[in-house]
């Protein structure tokens, strides 16, 4: 589901991103040819004042027949009509514009853009004296091949730019879908999980319901399917306990209701509920002293995480091992370690711990469960604003430690 989606977000992505630096380039290009024709009409100007008004000034109308230079010049009357040109202008003469040469013999100067013999021309009106104006043809060649020369740029940046363009997209796509992305695989695991760990319990009750209703049973045989049903029941009925906590563990924090608690308080009232499995499997448990060790937490949630915590230490710690419980303040934190005995464990079991329904090889052989405590422990943990690790250990001793704020 989630590939069409980035598919398609890539397309659309890179598509902005395409019409983004079209959008650019064609304003780069306005901006080009503006600069180009403002540095000539400024260029042009300062020629005007410093060369052709000097020249008039200094030798008079006549000496603009002689005048050779790199503009087209032109003097003319007040009827429009041309009285003097410079030499290399005779074969240039654009139409006369009375409305600029109005303005130059009111003592303006203005510019206007003229085709001429199938070349762009920049034309201006300039006032000489009450008599005459100049008029001034600049060729437009340079600004048509600075235009060429960008476009030509253009055409071949532009594969380069829609490979980038892509190159980008997804690499941001994949950035910002990575959240969206995680929740999806999520939701697909957890519903696949759930399917499975609901129809296990969920068939063998109807297998059993079916088998005892064949023929007349006993009252102890009945007893012992409805017994049977039960805990299946019970089974299924902490699962969705723990689903419903699992299931926006990808989303949000849990809201909690904190207070003050008593960890300690709550840590020893737990042991004294395991009493009796740690004594059938002669695991000796050695739990540190620490009156009135208390934070501002969930207390509901803190007590099952650490019902958790101690319920997988005598779950995995064989017969005749140990388990050691210890809380600590240290710079306003509460450390919770919860070390036990247990048998050698790959490395690749211990990178999964945390992951929800996951299980080792030895864990499904040896005890009960879905693979959730880890996982549920470390989201209330998380939601707590602490954390939880693993401590490096040996082969035979398995250790976490839970950070909670104090």
């Amino acid at each position: 589901m989630i590939e069409p989606i980035r598919k398609r977000l890539t397309a659309i992505f890179t598509t902005v991103i395409v019409v983004f630096n079209v959008l650019i380039m064609t304003f780069s290009f306005i901006v080009l040819k503006r600069s180009l024709i403002i540095g000539i009409k400024h260029h042009l100007s300062s020629d005007i004042s410093h060369e052709y008004i000097y020249q008039y000034h200094r030798f008079g109308i006549a000496s603009f027949d002689e005048m050779p230079d790199e503009y087209s010049f032109q003097v003319l009357n007040k009827s429009g009509e041309i009285v003097a040109v410079a030499r290399n202008s005779a074969g240039i003469i654009p139409g006369l514009n009375k409305e600029l040469l109005a303005a130059a013999f009111s003592g303006k100067q203005k510019f206007q853009m003229k085709k001429i013999a199938n070349e762009r021309y920049l034309v201006t009106y300039f006032p000489i004296d009450d008599k005459y104006v100049g008029r001034v043809a600049v060729s437009l060649a340079v600004v048509a091949e600075e235009e060429r020369t960008f476009l030509k740029m253009v055409l071949i940046l532009s594969p380069i730019m829609l490979l980038f363009s892509y190159l980008a997209s997804r690499y941001l796509l994949s950035h910002a879908m990575k959240p969206i992305s995680d929740i999806f695989t999520f939701q697909e695991t957890f519903l696949s999980n759930v399917n499975h760990e609901l129809q296990s319990p969920l068939t063998a009750m109807k297998g059993n319901s079916e088998v005892v209703l064949r023929k007349e049973r006993s009252a102890g045989e009945y007893r012992e399917v409805i017994e049977s049903g039960l805990k299946e029941t019970d089974r299924m009925i902490n699962l969705l306990r723990n689903l419903s906590l699992l299931a926006s563990s990808k989303f949000k924090p849990l809201d909690l209701s904190p207070k003050r608690a008593d960890l300690d308080k709550i840590l020893r009232k737990l042991v004294l509920a395991y009493t009796p499995a740690l004594n059938a499997k002669q695991i000796s448990l050695d739990l540190s002293d620490t009156p009135g060790m208390s934070c501002v937490c969930d207390e509901d949630l803190m007590s099952r995480t650490m019902e958790n915590l101690l319920d997988n230490a005598v779950k995995y710690t064989p017969d005749g091992g140990s388990i050691k419980v210890s809380l600590a303040r240290k710079r306003r934190k509460i450390f919770f370690t919860i070390s036990n005995t247990c048998e050698p464990t790959e490395k690749k079991e211990l990178e999964n711990l945390f992951e929800p329904f996951y299980r080792g090889e030895k864990s499904r052989l040896q005890a009960e469960g879905k693979g959730l405590g880890l996982y549920i422990v470390s989201y209330i943990v998380r939601s707590h604003g602490g954390d939880i690790t693993l401590n490096k250990t040996d082969n035979k001793l398995f250790s976490l430690t839970v950070r909670l704020p104090a």
